[in-house]
């Protein structure tokens, strides 16, 4: 009897001591994590090797196949296992090739984060995709060192994205037939192009400067208004993250279909919450789908926030689940 009021005693003290350790653990995880940093040299070379020394990076078999191994290597030396999954397209010659990489986690639910890797032939293609290709490569460094997380994180790197959304179609049809359990799809696509003068940003409908100025400073998310709660979340803490202003866009549902240009739309298609991430195309950069979207055009600083910030979003994405 005085050894089962002993343990009575302690129990309640043994809780206490057990909480203190899990907020400890926990805050001392989240300290740590304000600490990581991209490798903006890192994304120099990427962008550089991408837009410049392989250009046009996907206009043939020779060069497609090396940006193909230039990313699979990448991962790689992260210590996540690539992969490779190859389709075919309707009215399109050739085999087309996403580039997957998974780090599981411990309830099957999935974070899907992506980017296109393909290009306009007649464009370098530097910040429309090449930024967010070296921004996902950093995340996936980033990810490295994370301990087991509740969910699943895919990357994958989209081809085919300039003409129909194809390999972000095939991927999500895929999940679909899977039954996978998909948390969020966050989805980059032009996030290396920032400036502060004014007049830089333009917008799709007028009077939209009175609330975002004119700078082109900011970092769009563009989400659904059903998605809202997880956009604040999303917005809060890569704020918290990185001094790069995030400014959130809500598409009514009746204007989906004007923001279906990247892809995060054929996971809305799905019914899937996905955020796209950008800094706005030629609402801002006038390089878009140009010749002079070059290497030497983009804000390397600002650009090597974006993973940092991407990877306190997917924290806390999956924190929440």
């Amino acid at each position: 009897m005085k050894q089962a009021k002993v343990l009575s005693f302690h129990r309640p003290v043994m809780r206490l001591t057990l909480l203190f350790f899990c907020l400890f653990t926990v805050s001392g995880f989240a300290e740590e994590a304000k600490k990581v940093t991209a490798d903006k040299e890192r994304i120099v070379k990427t962008v550089r090797f991408l837009s410049e020394e392989n250009h046009p990076r996907t206009a043939n078999l020779e060069n497609k196949e090396k940006t193909i191994e230039y990313i699979t290597r990448a991962i790689a030396a992260t210590g996540l296992e690539p992969t490779r999954d190859e389709f075919k397209v309707v009215f399109h010659d050739g085999i087309f090739t996403n580039i997957h990489a998974l780090k599981k986690g411990k309830t099957g639910k999935r974070i899907v984060v992506g980017a296109h890797y393909d290009i306009i032939p007649v464009s370098p293609g530097a910040d429309d995709n090449a930024s967010a290709v070296a921004a996902l490569i950093e995340l996936a460094y980033l990810l490295k060192e994370t301990p087991e997380m509740n969910c699943d994180i895919e990357l994958v790197f989209y081809d085919i994205e300039e003409w129909g959304l194809w390999g972000s179609q095939h991927h999500v049809k895929k999940l679909k037939s899977q039954k996978v359990d998909v948390v969020c799809m966050l989805c980059m696509d032009m996030v290396g192009y920032f400036s502060d003068k004014e007049n830089s940003q333009e917008y799709p409908m007028r009077n939209m400067e009175l609330a975002y100025g004119t700078k082109g400073n900011f970092l769009a998310m563009v989400g659904r208004p059903k998605d809202r709660t997880m956009a604040m979340e999303a917005k809060k803490a890569f704020q918290e993250a990185v001094p790069l202003k995030v400014e959130v866009f809500f598409v009514p549902p009746l204007w989906e279909f004007l923001f279906t240009v990247s892809d995060h739309a054929p996971f809305w298609q799905q019914k899937y919450p996905a955020l796209f991430f950008t800094d706005t195309a030629d609402f801002r950069n006038k390089n878009y789908h140009r010749r002079t979207d070059t290497w030497d055009t983009l804000d390397y600083d600002r650009l090597a926030l974006v993973p940092v910030g991407l990877y306190h979003v997917i924290l806390a994405i999956d924190a929440a689940r």
